[in-house]
């Protein structure tokens, strides 16, 4: 056995092996491909802020068994990922080279913990499924094994729950508060993003982020750029209703960022391109879930009823194209989002976990 470390991470061998650690599974789908090639690209605006190196454990022959993108963010010095990691069943030994190698590069690094499952930022990905194997995950939440779990809740990692709800769309029509939905429309103006100013729109996204997020424990400040980077691949999927924004005095407050489930145009182990767009935009292929990804609004305005008119606005749009909506992770220990979401009722969705190693 062998541990190899280099630069970046390969697409091409990060490829070849999810290969074989999904091969003949119907679950998954490729959703961190497309990602890491933001990730670790050196001329990407998030890339020039981190400090990355690759590892990768090798059998007696050179195929690979395990392998990691090691990155410490600027931002985040404390905390260095293991992102993107990958490897085949029964590697328990390579698996923990890898986390020796890991920790030796901390050291080196002046990072004090291990942090397993964030792929470089929340807004990249977060959490190893920890139920729900035998289900198509929700589009942007990555699929991985059980045994990915075993294998460091058996190197003595910290774990942190991360819940997700599921609606019926009757949920909402049955359930709407229309005296307070009142007040909240004389106060708030919501209306949706203006696509033909992107770069304005993303700019204001952004700075919401990184004001509604600040206290969130490994949320830290993103630059308009690489929000840019992200969503531009992904333009010809959105549409301008997708991303709500809350104004107040035409000063906004507060956002949600919802789109239509795109796994269920595509199968096993593919990922998101042309062939799912011309279905999606051409063919008018139905879709019967939507993923609700994230919605903040500003401290100040956290005790208004403003969230309540984002959550409104989003299922008038959507309850007569949709069947279902599943909501993004929540931290289990966050009880004000996860009582707002329970507000109507939902089933539990599907829950992640994270995991953490102190190397002090």
């Amino acid at each position: 056995m062998e541990t190899i470390c280099t630069e970046r991470l390969g697409i091409a061998e990060y490829k070849q092996l999810i290969k074989q650690v999904y091969a003949g599974n119907p679950s998954f789908r490729d959703s961190l491909s497309s990602i890491l090639t933001i990730v670790n690209n050196p001329k990407g605006t998030f890339a020039k802020r981190t400090q990355q190196q690759a590892v990768v454990v090798k059998d007696e022959n050179g195929a690979p068994l395990a392998s990691a993108l090691l990155l410490q963010a600027k931002e985040m010095p404390d905390q260095l990922q293991l992102c993107f990691f990958e490897a085949l069943p029964s590697a328990q030994e390579a698996v923990q080279a890898l986390v020796e190698k890991a920790s030796s590069i901390a050291q080196q690094w002046k990072a004090n913990n291990l942090l397993v499952s964030m792929n470089g930022h929340v807004n990249y990905g977060l959490g190893f499924l920890a139920d729900s194997f035998d289900e198509m995950p929700c589009f942007g939440s990555a699929y991985t094994p059980p045994y990915y779990l075993d294998y460091f809740r058996s190197l003595d990692f910290n774990e942190q729950q991360l819940v997700s709800y599921r609606y019926p769309m009757s949920s909402f029509v049955d359930q709407q508060e229309k005296r307070i939905l009142k007040r909240t429309k004389k106060r708030f103006n919501i209306r949706k993003a203006d696509f033909s100013r992107l770069k304005e729109e993303i700019s204001i996204y952004t700075r919401l982020n990184n004001e509604c997020f600040a206290d969130h424990p490994i949320y830290f400040h993103r630059f308009d750029d690489e929000d840019y980077e992200l969503f531009h691949p992904f333009r010809w999927f959105l549409r301008e209703e997708n991303l709500l924004i809350a104004e107040h005095g035409g000063i906004p407050v507060g956002f949600l960022l919802w789109y239509p489930d795109f796994n269920e145009l595509i199968g096993p182990g593919q990922e998101l391109g042309v062939q799912a767009l011309l279905q999606y935009k051409l063919l008018r292929r139905p879709i019967k879930r939507f993923k609700l990804v994230e919605i903040g609004v500003l401290p100040k305005f956290q005790g208004s009823s403003v969230i309540l008119g984002l959550f409104h606005a989003c299922f008038e749009l959507t309850r007569h194209c949709f069947q279902e909506c599943e909501s993004g992770w929540i931290f289990s220990e966050n009880s004000k989002s996860k009582n707002i979401c329970k507000r109507w009722n939902p089933e539990i969705g599907p829950t992640y976990s994270v995991f953490t190693l102190s190397l002090r």
